[in-house]
């Protein structure tokens, strides 16, 4: 595999969970997406996604409406929706990068930042807070990983150092009890 942690076998561990727990509340995923969607989408945001997120998406395309939420009260986005949430937060806070005179790798740029072109929001709630797959570091510290961006907070702490972890973390919780369903919260929380 040309990526450390397979993102797709979580995503295999939690839906086993919930075929045990609540079968009522499948399905949990969509079919996964097509080269052409991978292509456009890519083009879209000018940078290609990583090789684990390709093959994520390659295998589902995120959760279906009505899906328990993945990850606390947010839904995985299809890749064109999360497109589509790039482009209309792009429109409304700009495209900009990273601080002037902060370095590109640095980590803590990202906390400083309130909104950036280099993130694509990967998950989704309605208020409009999502978790950010962080495309600006390619091939050092930070690329791929995932940010908090809250609409009405500055703070962006990185929740995750990439989306096998992040679902991992899921995966691992539920198993040992850590982590359930909880419909107050529409979805899995710890």
């Amino acid at each position: 595999m040309p990526f450390p942690l397979d993102p797709v076998s979580p995503l295999k561990r939690i839906e086993g969970w919930l075929v045990r727990n609540h079968p009522d509340r499948l399905p949990l995923f969509r079919h996964g997406t097509d080269d052409r969607t991978l292509q456009r989408v890519e083009a879209k945001l000018g940078k290609s996604l990583p090789q684990e997120v390709r093959f994520l998406y390659a295998a589902h395309d995120g959760q279906p409406e009505g899906a328990p939420a993945l990850y606390l009260n947010q839904r995985w986005l299809p890749l064109d929706v999360a497109a589509v949430a790039w482009e209309d937060l792009c429109l409304q806070h700009g495209a900009k990068g990273a601080p002037a005179g902060s370095p590109a790798s640095s980590c803590d740029a990202a906390k400083r930042t309130f909104w950036s072109a280099e993130w694509l929001p990967i998950f989704g709630s309605p208020p409009g807070d999502h978790y950010c797959l962080d495309l600006g570091r390619q091939r050092t510290q930070g690329y791929g990983q995932i940010l908090w961006f809250l609409y009405d907070h500055p703070e962006r702490a990185v929740v995750a150092p990439g989306i096998a972890q992040l679902l991992t973390r899921v995966a691992d919780g539920l198993e040992v009890g850590r982590w359930h369903l909880d419909d107050g919260y529409d979805g899995f929380s710890d």
